[in-house]
This record gives C-alpha cells, structure tokens and sequence, in this order.
C-alpha cells in the first residue's frame, strides 16, 4: 500500500486512463455511426475531423487530470473546487486492486504499441536505406528501382523519397508518369509517410474493426488531397483518373513492393472514391464547426462529471 504524493500521482493517472477510455467510447459511437457521412466531408475538413477523432481521448485524459491536479496542488485550501473533481482514498493506493491492474494493463498496452511501432520504424529504416542504395536517383528526390513490380510510392520522415519501378515506367506512357510522379511529389510535400504512421499509432488504441475504419478514411483523404495537388498541377483531371485506373489494373495481380503505416503509394486503395472525386462526382461539404465544437464540449462535460460515477460503479464491482 502507498502513501503521500506517489500514491496521489498514481491514482491521478489511473483517472487519466479511465477518462481516456470514456472519451474513447464516445468516440468509438459516433465513428460508428456517422462514418459514411465523412466521406461527404471536404478533403481538409475530413482529415481534420480524423485527427480530432483519434486525438480527443488524449485530450480529455490531459483536462480532466488538470482538474484534479488543481484541485489537490494548486486550489486555495478554504476556495470551493469543482464538486466533479473527487476521488475516494486519493492518499492512498494499492497495486493489489483494480486500480493498480488498470495502471499495470494500461502501461504494459502503451509500452507494446511504442515498441512495436518503434521497431517498425527501424526496419523500415533500414529497408529505405537499403532500397536507396540500390536506386537511381532521377531527380529532386525521386529514385529509380529496378524491378519487375509496377509500383510507384513515397516514405521517409524528415528526408522525404519518393520511389517509381522500372516496370511501372514500361507499362505508363510519358503523360501517366507525369500523374504518378506529380501525386508522389504531392505526399513528400505533405509528409504524408509520418502523419501516416503517427495516425496508425493513434488509432492502436481504439478497437481493431474502428481503427481499421479510421486508417482507411485518412488513407482515402490522404490520397484525395495527393490528387488534388495534381489536378493543380494544370493536369485533366481525367487523365488522373484514367491513370488511377490503369494503376490499380497493374497491382491487381502483384504483391506490393511496400504495404505498411510508412508509405503512402500510388494504387488502388480506396479507388471507388478517388475516381468519383477526380470526376466531380461527389458533393462534398465543410465540417459543422459548430456541431464540432459540441461534441467536444459534450465530451469533456460527460467525462468529468462521470470520473466518479465511474469509480464508485467499479468499486461495487472490484476491491479498491
């Protein structure tokens, strides 16, 4: 049993973890429902509502810990303090109860996905590293590879690479590789290959079905924007489309040369979509800032004024 200010601290981010799970819940609803409706949403709007989604349980767990911390470090011991911001036992906390199993479980989760993505990450770097070795570098960080795959994709963080096959230069005309290297060119300068990659760790803690749905409506904004900065480019946006298509007839019979959170490729994900938006056959709108800003708010209320019903529901259930 711990006493004092470590015991504090504990108990501080076991309300932390439990204030992430409430906002991921509710999160998780309204991904649930309202997931076709993204896709009506303006390319920017969408991505922004996506990195709202995934960030807000972190967010809420940030606020309504500072409530707590403020209450118990920084209040005025004779001021009223927000009748939410109760813990039973805060001086006091036990690993051999729920409340040391949460915190056990929740660090154990968080060390699992930091060092699964981090070793992604350092495998992945070196395969970049080895991929750019055995390239022909073409131009302004586009590099040749020799080999029998047509594929065509950018990665890298901070030095951004983007990669064509020999086979997919062979199998495109002059124009088409205009397409597919304007569109590549377009993620490096929007670093999509980090944002990516950052977006799967964020989406690591919602449930698999969920986060799946999340990576493919930012795959699918991500690779909409690309397409955007090409038909910029004075490019027809038929002949993007057409080009699309040609591609995504090329990968069909193929394992892709690279399929992971760190590279952003020029395929047939999400083609349905991609082509009706280069053929201006979507409607699409701006996200509802006021409705935005209500479920954020509603989300922070639900989760602060619910901290404690919370644990009094567990502690009828688990020993403190």
């Amino acid at each position: 049993m711990l006493e004092g200010t470590l015991a504090i601290w504990f108990n501080i981010i076991t309300i932390a973890i439990l204030t992430f799970a409430l906002a991921n819940a509710a999160v998780s609803v309204v991904v649930s429902v309202l997931a076709q409706q993204f896709l009506g949403l303006q390319v920017a709007s969408r991505k922004a509502s996506l990195w709202l989604m995934v960030t807000l349980p972190w967010v809420a767990s940030l606020c309504v810990t500072f409530c707590f911390i403020y209450k118990y470090y920084l209040a005025p011991p004779f001021q009223a303090t927000f009748i939410f911001t109760h813990w039973h036992h805060m001086n006091t906390f036990s690993w051999l109860s729920w409340h040391g199993l949460t915190l056990l479980l929740a660090l154990f989760y968080l060390g699992y996905v930091l060092f699964k993505k981090g070793y992604q990450l350092n495998q992945h770097r070196r395969q970049l590293s080895l991929l750019t070795a055995l390239s022909q570098p073409l131009e302004n960080e586009l590099f040749l590879i020799d080999a029998p795959y047509a594929s065509a994709f950018t990665s890298g963080f901070i030095t951004k690479r983007c990669f064509i096959t020999s086979a997919m230069m062979s199998n495109t005309t002059v124009q088409e590789q205009a397409v597919i290297i304007a569109h590549e060119q377009a993620h490096a300068h929007n670093n999509d290959p980090a944002k990516k990659w950052l977006f799967s760790i964020l989406t690591m803690f919602f449930m698999p079905m969920l986060a799946t749905k999340l990576r493919l409506h930012m795959t699918l904004a991500m690779e909409q924007d690309a397409d955007n900065a090409v038909i910029s480019a004075q490019i027809d946006p038929t002949i993007v489309a057409s080009t699309l298509v040609k591609v995504a007839r090329l990968n069909a019979a193929q394992t892709p040369l690279f399929d992971n959170e760190l590279v952003a490729n020029f395929g047939a994900d999400v083609l349905e979509q991609r082509v009706y938006f280069l053929l201006g056959q979507l409607n699409l709108k701006p996200t509802n800032k006021l409705l935005t800003s209500l479920f954020i708010v509603l989300t922070l209320i639900l989760c602060i004024v619910s901290i404690d019903t919370l644990h009094h529901f567990i502690e009828t259930i688990f020993k403190h």
